[in-house]
């Protein structure tokens, strides 16, 4: 399979694949508004490469209407049968909710800038901290173990307040774990323990949502106007460069 790039009719910018017809699959098409050199334009690619990936490990096609979770956001695939994209009118366009952080149903829009900002705020983060491992995408579905402290009300207060990746994540588990700092609390015992939304979580603390593809073994410390980042494997935890998230992207 390969990807070009190319401007439609109307001067819009399309990311489109060639031979996934050989596998039976309709081709791909998505808007790719930004620049060569713009890191989204590279996740987009990455975005493309992974389907393309997904396609030959199974049987079966990916249909008009079908959706596709990539990481923490919700895709869609739609017939272009208007042949916007110029790729052809047998072509299927990917959408993205308009936004990922609804706690309701929204409309799909078209092309999935809006993901690629929320993957890159990700790697930045990493990036910046000098963070290394396998990173771990979690789903807005996902749980996390959570401190029978750590409640949707004591979230932005509870300070400090400790976040780590135990766990590889399994199932619908995304291998987080919140807890209070209170050495006195029992965090063995399953009856001071629930589960959360990793979508609630992020409701209550933006301030998480750039480090939640983190590697297991990872950990956070959230502190007064400060994020404190342990790498794993690292006893000794920096503080973040950046000020926390206080919202969420748009």
């Amino acid at each position: 399979m390969h990807i070009y790039f190319h401007n439609a009719e109307d001067q819009q910018r399309w990311a489109y694949t060639e031979g996934l017809s050989d596998l039976g699959q309709r081709e791909i098409a998505v808007l790719a508004p930004c620049s060569d050199d713009d890191l989204r334009n590279r996740l987009l690619l990455n975005l493309l490469e992974f389907i393309a990936s997904y396609i030959k490990s199974q049987p079966k096609r990916i249909l008009p209407g079908q959706t596709f979770r990539y990481g923490w956001v919700m895709l869609r695939f739609v017939s272009d049968e208007k042949n916007i994209s110029g790729a052809g009118s047998d072509a299927l366009l990917i959408e993205e909710h308009e936004s990922h952080f609804a706690l309701e149903d929204v409309p799909f829009v078209p092309g999935v800038i809006r993901a690629m900002e929320l993957i890159q705020i990700q790697h930045k983060a990493m990036q910046r901290n000098q963070v290394t491992g396998d990173v771990q995408y979690p789903s807005s579905t996902h749980f996390a173990l959570i401190c029978s402290r750590v409640t949707p009300e004591a979230i932005q207060q509870l300070r400090p307040l400790s976040a780590q990746r135990l766990w590889e994540p399994e199932g619908q588990h995304s291998g987080w774990f919140f807890s209070c700092c209170d050495q006195s609390h029992d965090h063995d015992n399953p009856d001071e323990l629930h589960r959360g939304h990793l979508l609630h979580l992020v409701k209550g603390l933006p301030a998480f949502f750039p480090y939640i593809a983190m590697p297991v073994g990872a950990a956070l410390l959230f502190e007064e106007n400060k994020v404190v980042i342990f790498p794993p494997g690292e006893e000794q935890g920096f503080v973040d460069p950046e000020a926390p998230l206080t919202t969420l992207p748009s």
